[in-house]
């Protein structure tokens, strides 16, 4: 499953978007079957959720091969 929610910077951080009216950062987490945290992406808020979600996608792929022992490539 994967999930992104958007977070509000301090006062003094000017990072507004065009898409939200939330000034900050974004962050995105993968989770398993049990709940279980596999991948995590924190970015600026004006990134897509699409591009988050593709970073959580290579980052879970990432580390089911290496919890499966083939290493990083395919």
């Amino acid at each position: 499953m994967l999930d992104t929610q958007s977070i509000r910077a301090a006062n003094h951080v000017r990072a507004a978007t065009t898409r939200k009216k939330v000034p900050g950062r974004e962050r995105g987490l993968a989770v398993g079957a049990l709940g279980l945290i596999i991948a995590v992406a924190v970015t600026a808020a004006s990134v897509t959720d699409t591009v988050v979600g593709v970073r959580l996608l290579d980052k879970a792929d990432e580390h089911t091969r290496r919890s499966r022992g083939r290493g990083g490539t395919p």
